[in-house]
């Protein structure tokens, strides 16, 4: 006789998501693996839709997320889990059946506290969210992401996505709680932070989910604007947490300005408008190829504006006036 598989906390933060939550935890009903054996933990922001009820509906433990950040949300799940292994994804995540088996699967040795996956892109995606994934996938290619959307052999990494990340709870016990003050990148700051004691982190390309991309550009400029303040500060934590293209990317506004202003003083004004046109002409064609979809493409150029627009004040708040607190925010 077999012995039983181990028992896994599946810990999701949620904030007013009845709109993608259902789908979320309908995914997570179908894993192959035995339903006695994982708790589903919903970790609410408290809410003022339905996302409690959806979540009760489907079994799921809903706990109080009293400091309303993803951060807290994970700390009050773990405080409230039960689980040897410890799952973190998001409401807005759709897990394949095998995922939660082939993650505990891919822990294999003690030094091994985590194991990320492939995080996919939906196939039912507007263009807007198409041209987003563009962004995803650049930043993939440049280092500056830990969302793997191909892996090829399992290997070891130096960071796994909150979204999609098992870990082993004996060392998990020695970092957490986080530290609430982050407004994100506290995946960033979790991985390092098991790192530094000596633990190591893989990915496995079995273990896949597919995850949406933000669906408007005001909820696509919120998450980058928020992406920067937090990488900001992980970085002030630890400059090795601090990637060159984070920096430039937060120098975006400041470097526009000097070059605008250049151009006025030397006439250059011409120049500079036919320079960002043929730019942002060569984001579309490159969106378009990635893609295959001219509409995809066409948002590109604005995706990518937007993205550097709001990671630049992000990252200038952050540095300027640095958050103190962070609670409903």
């Amino acid at each position: 006789m077999q012995p039983e598989p181990p028992f896994v906390s599946i810990v999701i933060p949620v904030r007013n998501e009845e709109r993608i939550l259902g789908r979320c935890l309908e995914s997570i009903a179908r894993l192959e693996y035995p339903r006695h054996r994982f708790e589903v933990i919903v970790a609410d922001s408290l809410s003022t839709d339905n996302s409690r009820l959806i979540a009760q509906e489907f079994g799921a433990l809903v706990v109080p997320n009293q400091g309303q950040t993803v951060v807290s949300g994970r700390n009050c799940g773990f405080a409230a889990s039960r689980g040897e292994f410890v799952a973190f994804t998001d409401a807005d995540c759709i897990v394949r059946g095998d995922w939660l088996k082939t993650g505990v699967n891919a822990l294999g040795p003690e030094e091994i506290a985590g194991v990320g996956g492939v995080t996919l892109f939906p196939e039912d995606a507007t263009a807007f969210q198409k041209a987003v994934n563009v962004l995803f996938l650049m930043a993939g290619f440049a280092g500056a992401t830990c969302h793997r959307q191909s892996i090829g052999a399992a290997h070891t990494v130096t960071d796994i996505p909150g979204c999609n990340a098992i870990y082993r709870r004996s060392a998990l016990e020695m970092v957490m709680p986080l530290d609430e003050h982050l407004l994100t990148a506290e995946d960033v700051w979790l991985n390092w932070s098991l790192r530094s004691r000596g633990f190591q982190h893989v990915v496995s390309e079995n273990m896949v989910l597919w995850h949406h991309r933000r669906s408007r550009p005001r909820s696509f400029f919120r998450q980058m604007y928020r992406f920067a303040i937090g990488r900001l500060q992980v970085g002030k934590r630890n400059r090795r947490l601090l990637r060159p293209l984070h920096v430039l990317a937060g120098a975006a506004l400041p470097l526009f300005a000097a070059a605008l202003g250049a151009a006025f003083l030397w006439g250059g004004v011409t120049i500079l408008a036919a320079l960002a046109l043929a730019a942002g002409a060569a984001a579309a064609i490159a969106g378009v190829a990635k893609t295959g979809s001219v509409g995809a493409g066409l948002w590109v150029p604005f995706v990518l504006a937007v993205f550097l627009l709001a990671w630049s004040l992000g990252f200038l708040r952050e540095w300027l006036f640095p958050l103190r607190e962070v609670n409903g925010k």
